[in-house]
């Protein structure tokens, strides 16, 4: 399972409510998840789906945040394409 959100989502209050439910190990592990996505996404192009994977990785982080819990963004060099 990753955490990504439309813009509006109608859902987005139900699916908060599950990953502040969740213990920390598996609130790290769902941010890894989905930045992980994330990432398959930007390196395929498919920004729409880049923008939905963002907003969850984000919410995870101020989710987590109101708990005490720091998890920061990690930058890596961009993935390269071969021509």
């Amino acid at each position: 399972m990753v955490l990504k959100f439309d813009q509006p989502d109608p859902d987005r209050a139900e699916k908060e409510e599950e990953v502040e439910a969740l213990p920390e190990p598996e609130l790290r592990a769902l941010y890894e998840r989905t930045r992980m996505a994330a990432q398959k996404a930007r390196v395929a192009q498919d920004m729409e789906e880049l923008y939905r994977l963002v907003r969850g990785t984000k919410t995870i982080q101020r989710i987590a945040g109101n708990r005490g819990i720091l998890i920061r963004a990690k930058r890596q060099a961009p993935a390269r394409q071969n021509s």
